[in-house]
């Protein structure tokens, strides 16, 4: 992993992958095995952050507003609060999340390979996933749930199943990649012939600008792995996109692609707050309710969430 200020002027790779996120990364590491990979990410790095790599400061990146901030906080046209990930490993660095499976009906429903999922199953739960302790405030959680009729109660598991069950968390665990955090957004270099990317552009923090094309070889690809609202932005600013909108922004159309950018949603969340009368560990998501109408119910605990902070998606006020 490198500042972008050290790379050079060109390069060439097998696979260039443009989104350092949750999927970005294990994308590049899996390539990373048979090809070289250059993996670009607009924000920093996770690394040496407390903000991040301590449990007991979520939330303060959300609520951090400086340039250099691993949250990108934004609000959308109808008003509602939210961020982007503006650092290596993405949202996965500011969200609470948790480890579970794929329910069998979401692998068959997208057409996946199941014995591909499978595998990858077995990969993330030996190197990545682990078991959080389970104190006092998570079993009440658990306990609450059932009683509140969110059962089965499935214990400890993988699977994505109906019911409250204990989860795995996350954990931070040198192949042919190379990691380059630019600060700077990038766009798709194309063959003149036809439209075809063969390679992107991109900026450091200097502002001095980097080119990196593909190898020559039959399967080589530009990856746009930067997210729901990243990876439209790109294509759109390498000419693929709704016609009328890229001709409104001085943008050289490519290809007139008119849903690119489009149908966005999110599912709504909503947080409650509740003071406790004494002090209750530091946790995030350990027990997670699913109900039969598809819905995640979670808890945290900590002190952490107490105080004037803004956390932007949601506040205790």
């Amino acid at each position: 992993m490198r500042n972008a200020t050290s790379a050079p002027a060109t390069s060439y790779y097998d696979y260039i992958i443009v989104g350092g996120g949750t999927s970005g990364c294990p994308l590049a590491a899996t390539l990373s095995q048979n090809a070289n990979v250059l993996l670009l990410e607009r924000g920093g790095s996770p690394y040496g952050n407390d903000n991040i790599t301590n449990l007991s400061a979520f939330g303060q990146a959300l609520s951090d507003l400086s340039p250099t901030s691993p949250s990108q906080r934004f609000i959308s046209e109808d008003g509602v609060i939210s961020a982007r990930g503006r650092v290596l490993g993405g949202g996965s660095c500011l969200n609470a999340g948790f480890y579970t499976r794929a329910a069998t009906s979401y692998v068959a429903g997208a057409g996946w390979d199941g014995r591909l999922a499978n595998k990858s199953y077995d990969w993330v739960e030996r190197v990545v996933a682990f078991q959080p302790p389970m104190l006092e405030w998570q079993s009440a959680v658990r306990a609450g749930l059932v009683e509140a009729g969110v059962v089965p109660d499935n214990g400890f598991t993988y699977d994505h199943l109906p019911g409250t069950k204990d989860e795995y968390c996350d954990s931070p665990r040198k192949k042919r990649i190379k990691i380059y955090l630019s600060r700077r957004e990038s766009d798709s270099r194309r063959g003149r012939s036809r439209p075809l990317a063969h390679g992107v552009t991109f900026r450091d923090a200097s502002g001095v600008k980097h080119k990196a094309y593909l190898s020559n070889g039959r399967k080589n690809e530009v990856i746009i792995s930067a997210g729901a609202l990243g990876s439209p932005q790109l294509l759109m600013l390498s000419g693929l996109g709704p016609a009328d909108h890229l001709k409104a922004h001085n943008i050289t159309l490519v290809l007139d692609l008119p849903l690119v950018g489009q149908g966005m949603a999110d599912n709504p969340m909503n947080a409650v707050f509740i003071p406790s009368p004494v002090q209750v560990e530091v946790s995030l998501i350990q027990v997670v309710g699913i109900t039969n109408f598809g819905t995640y119910i979670e808890a945290a605990s900590g002190e952490n969430f107490s105080g004037p902070r803004d956390y932007g998606m949601f506040s205790p006020k």
